[in-house]
């Protein structure tokens, strides 16, 4: 099958969306698809997307393509998108859009959609309740303009957990919803660095064990409940250390201000972004996972927590419910209190953490790896081909 992947940007600095499609196009080309990724060009972060790319098994088969970025009416409806669209409309059996609200996605929407090329749209999460009431009468304005034409025009719409399958319905777009999440590349970590690789490289943790924190540095991800958590967690434990690894997504300065002014910055590290082997050590390393967030569509780097053996800690609004239920790990409330308890049943109980490690990896190594994610996503595609949206 001939699959375009549509998504804003591939800069992982932009956190998990940017990932799907990579991650997901090349398990697909893997199987034998031909696979194109079309996304706004970005000279300035080409060496990050770069590296994030080699960083992945098999991306070397993606074929990607850009189209300018556009001011004025183009950064509601990217046009240049419509018409590289319209140009190759033949060259494609069916596309897949990632975000609801970027332009690049919706002006492929439109030309896919006059080629009668069927396509579905993956929001990632962007129309959980808490998303919305961000800069909600914008959203309210795009729907209206755009965003409700191209939910209706798809072919079906991915939600990638049953919680965004109802957000979903509860907007009525018309269009089928199929329920299909994400994934980690098994033979990663199948093959973690050896233990004390990532230490090595910090010697400020010794043999201390850490609490990981691996996500984009953003008011949405709790970093700021996670600081007075940890303070509340050192002062329980004299050993524990944090470690902070992501791009800043401006929530940085605010997180060394508090742990400056509480006096553990010398237990912190922050790495800033890591790839390929530099996050698996770090994840072969630490003793808990824990993501503290306000929203989630679905966390890549919670089953990539779990798929290493780690024990995790996350809230309610991640919307993983099978990890608590499989037994690997606790469930927070968004509370510092309620995040320094729950790292402090993991860390005080070490054969209990190693349990709930290994209850993890079996859940995402069942459920959860690209290339299963790759062979479901085809047949759903393959269902629904000959339902495209009108035009």
């Amino acid at each position: 099958m001939r699959i375009l992947h549509v998504s804003e940007t591939l800069d992982p600095a932009h956190g998990g969306t940017p990932a799907v499609p990579k991650l997901l196009g090349a398990a697909q080309a893997a199987l034998g698809h031909e696979v194109t990724i079309l996304t706004r060009d970005e000279p300035s972060r080409a060496e990050a997307i770069r590296e994030s790319l080699d960083a992945i098994p098999g991306a070397s088969a993606l074929r990607i393509e850009t189209v300018a970025p556009e001011g004025g009416l183009g950064s509601i409806l990217n046009r240049g998108a419509r018409r590289w669209v319209a140009e190759r409309s033949s060259g494609f059996d069916f596309a897949h859009l990632h975000s609801m609200w970027s332009p690049v996605p919706h002006g492929a929407a439109r030309g896919l959609a006059r080629a009668r090329i069927p396509y579905c749209l993956c929001p990632h999460g962007m129309l959980d309740a808490w998303s919305m009431a961000q800069s909600a009468a914008r959203k309210r304005v795009h729907l209206a303009l755009v965003g409700r034409r191209t939910m209706a025009r798809a072919a079906f719409v991915h939600a990638l957990n049953p919680h965004e399958a109802e957000c979903v319905r509860r907007f009525g777009f018309g269009s089928p919803i199929e329920v299909l999440g994400n994934g980690i590349n098994p033979e990663l970590v199948g093959s973690l660095p050896e233990p004390g690789s990532f230490r090595s490289q910090h010697p400020v943790l010794g043999d201390d064990p850490f609490v990981l924190f691996l996500s984009r540095l953003h008011h949405k991800k709790g970093l700021d409940l996670l600081a007075p958590a940890f303070v509340r967690l050192a002062q329980a434990d004299p050993r524990v250390r944090l470690v902070v690894v992501g791009p800043d997504g401006g929530a940085r300065a605010a997180f060394e201000q508090a742990i400056n002014s509480a006096g553990v910055a010398g237990r912190v590290v922050l790495t800033g972004p890591l790839y390929g082997r530099d996050k698996l050590g770090a994840l072969a390393d630490a003793s808990v996972f824990c993501l503290p967030s306000r929203q989630e569509g679905f966390s890549v780097a919670i089953c990539e927590a779990m798929a290493a053996g780690l024990p995790v800690v996350i809230s309610e609004a991640c919307h993983f419910p099978e990890a608590i239920e499989a037994g690997a790990g606790h469930l927070c409330a968004l509370e510092a209190g309620s995040i320094a308890e729950a790292l402090l049943a993991v860390l005080g109980a070490e054969d209990r953490g190693r349990s709930m490690g290994a209850a993890g990896r079996r859940l995402v190594l069942d459920r959860y790896t690209w290339p299963a994610i790759a062979a479901r996503s085809a047949a759903l595609y393959d269902a629904h081909r000959g339902t495209p949206g009108s035009g």
